[in-house]
């Protein structure tokens, strides 16, 4: 009895496929070490240029280099956390109030919320059970929390979120950041009186025209009422009238950056954020593309090897796309916050003009 060629051609197949299935699901779990191995080995690779770093570790009982960048929604806070995310050796607490949904004055909240932070810092994921739920359902939260992203790619699910996991992980990474977004910084502020931390936080601060802006078109605003411009402004006049204390008491551990001068001096911006959090940078490697603050067009630009691609909206798109009345309502309610952080408002609109009109009052902040 012949076999068509149809039919053996069709059993190879089968049998290829059969052989794939077997090795991938089978086969590879029993050779693959476990993730912290993995992890721990990758680790060792990627900081080698780096030198010992075992005084710097939590597995090794080493305290690691901890920092915070406190900003806001839409803020733009996507280019400079990505850029932290693939410096070697930085472990990154995504968003990790994700749970929070808005910027609760709950005292009770406040002080459960900066316990959980504080563990966080430690690696201890034990109060955070619904910070991974939350966080496992939002793609920006996966793909810049930690190692997760990676890691996911090659474990379960189950695996690369479990607890115990994150938390052996983490304690292999000598540079521990974190990002806030709903947290006032007065609160955050009493995280620099934990000696033990011994943090440093970055306050990010944008034109709230611009914030606005970005936020439309995003779902989440149309709930939350830390969407609003009113409640986005009152935030930063509270996080304003908080900087003058801490500058004078922690001029070494607390620093401002404003998102319009890391738009438009990327190099500067990001090497001076990196030396206020005594982090190491990267050296150049390639040339980068980013985007024109006001043009939007790709300017190449040879420096450090930073991700700034500014995917997200340039700094100054608001002037040429937003409405006059949303401006107009914008500025109604932030007058104080933009004369206090440095933002000009736009007085004559009829003959306002997006490559003439100057929105910063100059460079820096302070």
């Amino acid at each position: 009895m012949q076999i068509s060629r149809t039919t053996k051609f069709t059993g190879v197949c089968v049998g290829v496929y059969m052989s794939y299935v077997l090795f991938i699901f089978y086969l590879l779990p029993i050779l693959m070490p476990d993730p912290v191995t993995l992890q721990r080995s990758v680790l060792a690779y990627k900081t080698r240029h780096l030198g010992e770093l075992s005084n710097f570790t939590l597995e090794t009982g080493g305290q690691p280099i901890r920092s915070m960048l406190v900003t806001f929604r839409g803020s733009g806070a996507l280019t400079l956390l990505d850029n932290l995310a693939h410096q070697p050796g930085c472990y990154q607490h995504y968003a990790p109030l994700i749970a929070y949904e808005s910027r609760s004055t709950s005292e009770l909240e406040q002080g459960r919320a900066l316990d959980e932070l504080e563990a966080l810092y430690n690696c201890n994921y034990n109060k955070s059970e619904k910070m991974i739920l939350n966080g496992m359902r939002s793609p920006v939260f996966r793909r810049f929390y930690g190692a997760q992203y990676k890691i996911c790619l090659t474990y379960s699910q189950e695996i690369c979120w479990d607890r115990e996991t994150m938390a052996a992980i983490c304690k292999l990474h000598p540079f521990i950041n974190m990002a806030v977004y709903n947290m006032r910084l007065k609160y955050l502020a009493t995280l620099l009186e934990r000696q033990e931390l011994n943090l440093r936080i970055l306050l990010m601060v944008r034109d709230p025209r611009g914030t606005i802006y970005s936020r439309l078109s995003n779902n989440w605003c149309t709930t939350e009422k830390d969407c609003e411009a009113e409640a986005l402004c009152s935030d930063m006049v509270s996080d304003y009238q908080v900087v003058e204390t801490l500058t004078k008491f922690y001029p070494h551990r607390f620093s401002i950056i404003r998102y319009e001068d890391l738009v438009l001096h990327p190099e500067e911006s990001i090497k001076l954020v990196f030396d206020f959090y005594g982090l190491p940078l990267r050296q150049p490697k390639t040339s980068i593309r980013g985007i024109h603050p006001r043009s939007g067009q790709g300017v190449e630009s040879i420096g450090v090897d930073l991700r700034l691609n500014y995917n997200n909206q340039p700094a100054y798109d608001w002037m040429s796309k937003m409405k006059v009345n949303d401006i107009k309502a914008v500025q109604k309610v932030c007058g104080e916050a933009m004369d206090l952080w440095g933002y000009h408002s736009v007085q004559d609109f009829k003959n306002f003009s997006p490559e003439t009109f100057e929105p910063i009052m100059g460079k820096t902040i302070g």
